[in-house]
Protein backbone atom coordinates (compact mmCIF):
# COMPACT_ATOMS: atom_id res chain seq x y z
CA UNK A 1 0.00 0.00 0.00
CA UNK A 2 1.30 3.44 -0.96
CA UNK A 3 0.27 6.41 1.21
CA UNK A 4 0.64 10.12 0.48
CA UNK A 5 0.56 12.25 3.62
CA UNK A 6 -0.61 15.88 3.50
CA UNK A 7 1.57 17.14 6.33
CA UNK A 8 0.29 20.72 6.06
CA UNK A 9 -3.33 19.57 6.50
CA UNK A 10 -2.36 17.41 9.47
CA UNK A 11 -0.71 20.38 11.18
CA UNK A 12 -3.63 22.67 10.34
CA UNK A 13 -6.17 20.20 11.73
CA UNK A 14 -4.14 19.89 14.92
CA UNK A 15 -4.25 16.10 15.05
CA UNK A 16 -0.91 15.18 13.51
CA UNK A 17 0.36 13.40 16.62
CA UNK A 18 -2.70 11.16 17.00
CA UNK A 19 -2.91 10.39 13.28
CA UNK A 20 0.75 9.48 12.92
CA UNK A 21 0.66 7.40 16.10
CA UNK A 22 -2.35 5.46 14.80
CA UNK A 23 -0.57 5.05 11.46
CA UNK A 24 2.45 3.59 13.23
CA UNK A 25 0.20 0.99 14.87
CA UNK A 26 -1.57 0.32 11.57
CA UNK A 27 1.79 -0.35 9.90
CA UNK A 28 2.78 -2.71 12.70
CA UNK A 29 5.57 -0.55 14.14
CA UNK A 30 3.99 1.37 17.03
CA UNK A 31 5.90 4.32 18.48
CA UNK A 32 7.27 3.53 21.94
CA UNK A 33 9.78 4.92 24.40
CA UNK A 34 12.28 2.55 22.82
CA UNK A 35 11.59 4.19 19.46
CA UNK A 36 12.39 7.57 20.97
CA UNK A 37 15.57 6.26 22.57
CA UNK A 38 16.78 4.75 19.32
CA UNK A 39 16.12 8.03 17.48
CA UNK A 40 18.01 9.91 20.18
CA UNK A 41 21.00 7.57 20.03
CA UNK A 42 21.09 7.82 16.23
CA UNK A 43 21.47 11.59 16.53
CA UNK A 44 18.10 12.39 14.95
CA UNK A 45 16.97 14.60 17.85
CA UNK A 46 18.11 17.72 19.67
CA UNK A 47 16.80 19.33 22.84
CA UNK A 48 16.40 22.89 24.11
CA UNK A 49 17.39 21.68 27.56
CA UNK A 50 19.94 19.00 28.55
CA UNK A 51 18.38 15.60 28.12
CA UNK A 52 17.28 13.98 31.39
CA UNK A 53 16.68 10.21 31.30
CA UNK A 54 14.13 10.54 34.12
CA UNK A 55 11.79 12.16 31.59
CA UNK A 56 11.96 9.85 28.54
CA UNK A 57 9.65 11.94 26.36
CA UNK A 58 10.67 15.60 26.79
CA UNK A 59 8.53 18.41 25.37
CA UNK A 60 11.27 20.69 24.06
CA UNK A 61 12.43 18.38 21.32
CA UNK A 62 13.37 19.09 17.70
CA UNK A 63 14.91 17.30 14.75
CA UNK A 64 18.65 17.56 14.29
CA UNK A 65 19.99 18.15 10.78
CA UNK A 66 20.49 14.39 10.55
CA UNK A 67 16.87 13.84 11.58
CA UNK A 68 15.63 16.36 9.03
CA UNK A 69 17.58 14.63 6.28
CA UNK A 70 16.18 11.24 7.30
CA UNK A 71 12.55 12.37 7.23
CA UNK A 72 13.10 14.31 4.01
CA UNK A 73 14.39 11.13 2.39
CA UNK A 74 11.31 9.24 3.56
CA UNK A 75 8.96 11.93 2.26
CA UNK A 76 10.82 12.17 -1.02
CA UNK A 77 10.35 8.44 -1.52
CA UNK A 78 6.61 9.17 -1.55
CA UNK A 79 7.21 11.79 -4.24
CA UNK A 80 6.11 14.41 -1.74
CA UNK A 81 7.71 17.15 -3.78
CA UNK A 82 4.76 16.93 -6.13
CA UNK A 83 6.76 16.55 -9.32
CA UNK A 84 5.57 13.84 -11.70
CA UNK A 85 7.95 10.97 -12.32
CA UNK A 86 7.78 11.57 -16.08
CA UNK A 87 8.91 15.16 -15.59
CA UNK A 88 11.74 14.10 -13.27
CA UNK A 89 13.01 11.47 -15.70
CA UNK A 90 13.06 13.99 -18.56
CA UNK A 91 14.80 16.64 -16.45
CA UNK A 92 17.33 14.13 -15.09
CA UNK A 93 18.34 13.02 -18.57
CA UNK A 94 18.61 16.61 -19.83
CA UNK A 95 20.99 17.36 -16.96
CA UNK A 96 22.97 14.19 -17.55
CA UNK A 97 23.59 15.23 -21.16
CA UNK A 98 25.33 18.40 -19.95
CA UNK A 99 28.00 16.48 -18.02
CA UNK A 100 30.91 14.58 -19.58
CA UNK A 101 30.56 10.87 -20.27
CA UNK A 102 32.57 8.30 -18.35
CA UNK A 103 34.22 8.43 -14.95
CA UNK A 104 35.80 11.41 -13.26
CA UNK A 105 39.59 10.91 -13.50
CA UNK A 106 40.92 9.32 -10.32
CA UNK A 107 37.46 8.37 -9.02
CA UNK A 108 35.25 5.31 -9.23
CA UNK A 109 32.11 7.35 -9.94
CA UNK A 110 30.78 8.53 -13.29
CA UNK A 111 30.07 12.18 -14.00
CA UNK A 112 26.44 11.59 -14.89
CA UNK A 113 25.49 8.62 -12.71
CA UNK A 114 22.33 6.65 -13.48
CA UNK A 115 18.95 8.06 -14.42
CA UNK A 116 17.37 6.67 -11.25
CA UNK A 117 20.06 8.24 -9.04
CA UNK A 118 19.55 11.71 -10.53
CA UNK A 119 15.76 11.38 -10.33
CA UNK A 120 16.10 10.58 -6.62
CA UNK A 121 18.43 13.56 -6.12
CA UNK A 122 15.97 15.89 -7.84
CA UNK A 123 13.08 14.64 -5.68
CA UNK A 124 15.01 15.48 -2.54
CA UNK A 125 16.26 18.76 -4.00
CA UNK A 126 12.69 19.93 -4.66
CA UNK A 127 11.62 18.81 -1.20
CA UNK A 128 14.44 20.74 0.48
CA UNK A 129 14.72 23.83 -1.73
CA UNK A 130 11.23 24.05 -3.20
CA UNK A 131 10.00 23.76 -6.76
CA UNK A 132 10.20 27.46 -7.59
CA UNK A 133 12.17 27.24 -10.81
CA UNK A 134 11.24 25.97 -14.25
CA UNK A 135 13.02 23.01 -15.76
CA UNK A 136 14.61 25.35 -18.32
CA UNK A 137 16.04 27.50 -15.51
CA UNK A 138 17.49 24.39 -13.86
CA UNK A 139 18.98 23.22 -17.15
CA UNK A 140 20.48 26.64 -17.90
CA UNK A 141 21.95 26.97 -14.39
CA UNK A 142 23.55 23.55 -14.84
CA UNK A 143 24.84 24.46 -18.29
CA UNK A 144 26.45 27.66 -16.94
CA UNK A 145 28.08 25.69 -14.13
CA UNK A 146 29.63 23.15 -16.51
CA UNK A 147 30.68 25.82 -19.03
CA UNK A 148 32.36 27.87 -16.28
CA UNK A 149 35.15 25.27 -16.15
CA UNK A 150 36.04 25.82 -19.81
CA UNK A 151 36.72 22.12 -20.38
CA UNK A 152 39.04 21.74 -17.36
CA UNK A 153 36.86 19.61 -15.10
CA UNK A 154 39.41 18.82 -12.40
CA UNK A 155 37.45 20.63 -9.69
CA UNK A 156 33.96 20.15 -11.08
CA UNK A 157 31.48 18.21 -8.96
CA UNK A 158 29.73 15.07 -10.14
CA UNK A 159 26.16 15.79 -11.27
CA UNK A 160 24.61 14.14 -8.21
CA UNK A 161 26.77 16.25 -5.88
CA UNK A 162 26.10 19.39 -7.93
CA UNK A 163 22.39 18.93 -7.23
CA UNK A 164 23.09 18.51 -3.53
CA UNK A 165 25.65 16.94 -1.25
CA UNK A 166 25.59 16.22 2.46
CA UNK A 167 28.50 17.26 4.62
CA UNK A 168 28.54 15.37 7.91
CA UNK A 169 30.31 16.84 10.94
CA UNK A 170 30.92 15.34 14.35
CA UNK A 171 30.80 11.84 12.92
CA UNK A 172 30.59 8.82 15.21
CA UNK A 173 29.54 5.22 14.82
CA UNK A 174 26.28 4.24 16.58
CA UNK A 175 25.00 0.69 16.17
CA UNK A 176 27.17 0.23 13.13
CA UNK A 177 26.01 3.44 11.40
CA UNK A 178 27.87 6.72 10.98
CA UNK A 179 25.85 9.55 12.50
CA UNK A 180 26.46 13.25 13.02
CA UNK A 181 25.16 16.67 12.05
CA UNK A 182 24.32 16.81 8.36
CA UNK A 183 24.61 20.03 6.42
CA UNK A 184 23.02 20.09 2.97
CA UNK A 185 25.05 21.92 0.33
CA UNK A 186 23.83 22.60 -3.21
CA UNK A 187 25.71 24.26 -6.03
CA UNK A 188 22.56 23.97 -8.14
CA UNK A 189 20.65 26.10 -5.64
CA UNK A 190 23.47 28.65 -5.63
CA UNK A 191 23.59 28.88 -9.43
CA UNK A 192 19.81 29.19 -9.63
CA UNK A 193 19.96 32.15 -7.26
CA UNK A 194 22.56 33.85 -9.45
CA UNK A 195 20.86 35.25 -12.54
CA UNK A 196 23.95 36.69 -14.22
CA UNK A 197 25.61 35.08 -17.22
CA UNK A 198 28.84 34.43 -15.35
CA UNK A 199 29.40 33.19 -11.81
CA UNK A 200 32.87 32.95 -10.31
CA UNK A 201 33.67 29.37 -9.28
CA UNK A 202 35.65 29.00 -6.07
CA UNK A 203 37.80 26.01 -6.90
CA UNK A 204 39.16 25.75 -3.37
CA UNK A 205 35.60 25.31 -2.09
CA UNK A 206 34.66 22.98 -4.94
CA UNK A 207 37.51 20.59 -4.27
CA UNK A 208 36.08 19.77 -0.84
CA UNK A 209 32.77 18.73 -2.40
CA UNK A 210 33.87 16.62 -5.32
Amino acid sequence: MRVTIDTEKLKKDGNADETLYLLSIFLGCPVTVNTFEMARQMGYLKFNQPYDRRFPLPKDIHLSETGKYTIESALASLNAAGASNERLVTLANNLRKLFPAGKKPGYAYTWRDSESCIVDRLKKFFLKYGDNHTDNEIIEATRRYVNSFNGDYKYMQLLKYFIWKNKTTGEEVVRGRIVGEVERQSQLAAWLEDNEEEMVVNHDWDVTLK
